[in-house]
């Protein structure tokens, strides 16, 4: 996989159920994750390829010297062990798909259960 941005160029927003349906037919299982406006992460890394979606809210992404803002439908196709960090908009809340692709052991995903699996 290649660190690729694709962004949504729709007239409408999409929706959950629509975006999750995208991914499935890549054969991806996608899982909610929900976090509250200003929430960071720390510098961090996966040992499998990720995919993240947003449906909601803004997200800023920073990827070695590289920022983009990820907005409702825009997609990121994250390599494995590349180092990366985020921040949530300050808008309101941000909720994102994301989805792994490999099965090496992963704990920043333990929190990826049958509960938090998304469904179109």
């Amino acid at each position: 996989m290649e660190l690729k941005v694709t962004r949504w160029n729709k007239t409408e927003p999409p929706t959950q159920s629509e975006l999750v349906r995208a991914l499935e037919t890549e054969g991806l299982v996608a899982y909610i994750e929900d976090d509250e406006p200003g929430h960071h992460y720390e510098p961090h890394l996966h040992p499998n390829d990720e995919v993240l979606v947003v449906v909601k809210g803004e997200l800023t992404m920073g990827i070695g010297e590289q920022k983009c803002v990820l907005k409702a439908g825009d997609r990121l196709d994250l390599p494995a062990n590349t180092w990366h960090q985020a921040d949530t908009g300050g808008e309101g809340p941000i909720r994102m798909l994301g989805a792994s692709m490999g099965d090496k052991p992963d704990p920043t995903r333990a929190h990826r259960t049958e509960a938090t699996r998304a469904r179109p």
